[in-house]
């Protein structure tokens, strides 16, 4: 690919950014330290010359693509993404006891969440009575149904293992299963449509358990600690992660409770 095709090449990656970013393009331009007649001259099919490699670099670090993948050298755009300033490592109670979480939840307050849970939600969750599950995070704790916006997504799988108590409800009690499934749909059933639950098929969408606080936070859930990101872009990320699952949902929120009926009759 000689120098003429890299300037093509980048200049349909930049499009597709600039689509990606027209919300908010004032921020981008920002974030990626252009103006307005840097911006033209990127965006003009005449100039034939690529950017300067420190523009690529902070065009990438602005939309979080890979330089790589800005010249269409690949197509994974994410693919090779390295943490940034904007993302944080942290475990799950501090040496003081303290959880992110109830930071996060906090400055949240009264934005949806979206959350993708990695066993069950713990707020559906009867873990006294059916042993619940080890790891399992503790995201909506304390939290009144009637006065958040929640969207849950997850697979129709953990339903369907937990009512043939196979996998990691083996050996559970029969009876205490039943109580914790039958306590799902009527919390689905009550509180609809302010608590909507999604079943995905798991066979055809995998997704790792993370939570979409607002428009602030988006935080991977890693066994005992989080992958926390800030970014519009990384937050943007997550959603249309999230919004994916929901689309690709074999059982809608309004379909759970007679869902959840047939499974255990």
């Amino acid at each position: 690919m000689d120098r003429r095709d890299l300037a093509n090449a980048f200049r349909g990656r930049f499009r597709q950014l600039l689509d990606e970013f027209q919300d908010d393009l004032p921020g981008f331009l920002k974030r990626a330290g252009l103006d307005r007649s840097a911006l033209s001259q990127l965006r003009d099919p005449e100039h034939d010359r690529l950017p300067r490699a420190e523009t690529l670099r902070r065009i990438a670090e602005a939309t979080g693509a890979s330089v790589d993948w800005l010249l269409a050298l690949e197509n994974a755009r994410e693919g090779r993404q390295k943490m940034t300033e904007s993302s944080e490592l942290l475990t799950a109670t501090d040496e003081e006891g303290i959880a992110p979480l109830e930071l996060w939840r906090s400055e949240a307050k009264g934005h949806k969440l979206r959350y993708v849970p990695a066993v069950l939600p713990d707020m559906l969750s009867l873990a006294n009575q059916t042993g619940g599950a080890k790891g399992e995070e503790k995201i909506l704790t304390g939290f009144d149904i009637d006065e958040m916006d929640l969207e849950i997504a997850m697979p129709i799988q953990t339903l369907e293992t937990m009512a043939s108590r196979t996998g990691i409800w083996h050996g559970k009690n029969a009876e205490d299963i039943q109580k914790q499934i039958t306590h799902i749909a009527e919390l689905c059933d009550a509180h609809y449509p302010v608590l909507r639950l999604h079943l995905f098929d798991a066979r055809v969408n995998f997704s790792a358990p993370f939570t979409v606080f607002g428009r602030i936070r988006a935080s991977v859930y890693v066994g005992q600690a989080y992958i926390s990101v800030t970014r519009p872009e990384e937050v943007k990320f997550f959603t249309k992660k999230f919004d994916g699952l929901v689309r690709a949902a074999v059982v809608t929120p309004d379909a759970v409770p007679e869902y959840i009926d047939r499974l255990l009759s």
